[in-house]
């Protein structure tokens, strides 16, 4: 194989591998109002799902570099893909609750591995033009998966249909990375060298330092929207489950739809502007939640999706405006952390407070994420101005 047609290769994988990530993430948000019934649970009780599958995915993260050093990219891909495979099969072949909590650490386990394994390989391999195009491509899987989703609970009033459906898929994804596993062959030891610079730098922390990854944590709306988003409307309007599982494909597809929107709108506009602006849309459209469906509630969720579409990309590029790379590099790997944390914390608390209070409240807790967002921006711009000025 050419050097042209082994980087070509990678491009392709890389971006079949990114949509294959997608495609498991919006099973729970979409599916869960019909799939509930299925197990004899509460409309709250996903909440305690999703935070089981996040906790095993952080594990996961966090022994990556144990892993990394025993097994090539491909065995970790390919290890990765079967236990999320293991997962949907458990998933759809049971009407057990026990076993469905038994399918969430494999999902988790699988989740987390092989994130972190292709950003690696990607960050290693590609240019930083193609890698803002698979945090698209990841949209795209979650969107297909949320429409495929839509479509047999439509046409066949099946969510378990729809599951293998989307397992058969992830097996051909499996079968495919196995045939070019060659491509992955190498051992990734990135982490081990990053590992080493942090322990060589330790920079000393200040409080203004953590606006940035605080930011990121209030950011894990977009967790939550895309778990509950479905249930919402499904309790609290009757809305029929084809029809909320739309609504939360609609909202993915927002979301991916404006990742791929960004790279272009970077050209014309500067990066305060497009932020500041699906800020102040976002807050918009999370006040339109409060009203009962009409025929405007498609375009609401879409652009609400669209709304926090640039949000992750490019306000991680401004630790290194803010700072020292040393200082820089520590707040980045902060704002992931802080943001997983709230992808845990926030679905579990939210989880609670409906069974208290009922999902009326849904909207409420929207803005009030929105707001804060809102104001941890100006925070961080403030911030960079100083830093200019000095």
């Amino acid at each position: 194989m050419s050097k042209k047609t082994k980087i070509t290769a990678i491009v392709i994988l890389n971006f079949i591998i990114y949509i294959s990530l997608g495609l498991p993430d919006s099973i729970l948000g979409s599916a869960w109002p019909s799939m509930r019934v299925s197990y004899d649970m509460g409309a709250s009780q996903v909440s305690y799902l999703s935070t089981i599958m996040l906790v095993f995915s952080f594990l996961s993260s966090v022994f990556y570099t144990k892993i990394s050093q025993k097994l090539t990219v491909a065995q970790v891909i390919f290890s990765s893909m079967t236990f999320v495979i293991i997962g949907l099969i458990l998933m759809m072949v049971t009407a057990n609750p026990l076993v469905l909590f038994l399918a969430t650490p494999f999902m988790g386990i699988g989740q987390g591995a092989i994130d972190v394994t292709v950003n690696h390989f990607a960050a290693k391999h590609l240019p930083s033009s193609l890698m803002s195009l698979l945090h698209g491509f990841y949209g795209l899987g979650v969107s297909l998966s949320a429409a495929i989703l839509t479509f047999f609970l439509s046409t066949f009033s099946s969510w378990r249909l729809a599951i293998g459906f989307i397992t058969v898929v992830e097996i051909l994804i499996l079968t495919l990375i196995f045939v070019y596993r060659a491509t992955f062959a190498e051992h990734d030891q990135s982490e081990n060298v990053a590992e080493k610079s942090e322990n060589e730098l330790k920079p000393k922390f200040r409080v203004a330092y953590f606006v940035s990854p605080l930011f990121y944590f209030f950011y894990s709306v977009e967790g939550v929207v895309g778990v509950f988003l479905a249930t919402y409307y499904a309790e609290v309007f009757q809305v029929k489950p084809s029809l909320s599982a739309g609504y939360t494909t609609l909202f993915w597809l927002g979301l991916m739809t404006g990742r791929f929107l960004t790279g272009v709108l970077t050209r014309f506009l500067s990066d305060k502007k497009i932020i500041f602006t699906h800020l102040v849309s976002l807050i918009i459209m999370s006040f339109a939640l409060l009203f009962p469906p009409t025929a405007w509630t498609p375009v609401v969720v879409f652009v609400l999706g669209l709304a926090m579409s640039a949000l992750y990309p490019l306000l991680m590029m401004l630790p290194n405006q803010m700072y020292p790379e040393p200082i820089a590099q520590k707040v980045i790997s902060y704002n992931v952390g802080f943001c997983l944390l709230g992808i845990l914390v926030f679905p579990l608390l939210f989880g609670v407070l409906f069974r208290l209070m009922t999902f009326s409240i849904f909207p409420i807790f929207i803005i009030s994420m929105s707001a804060i967002l809102l104001i941890l921006a100006i925070c961080l711009y403030k911030i960079v101005e100083k830093q200019i000025k000095a």
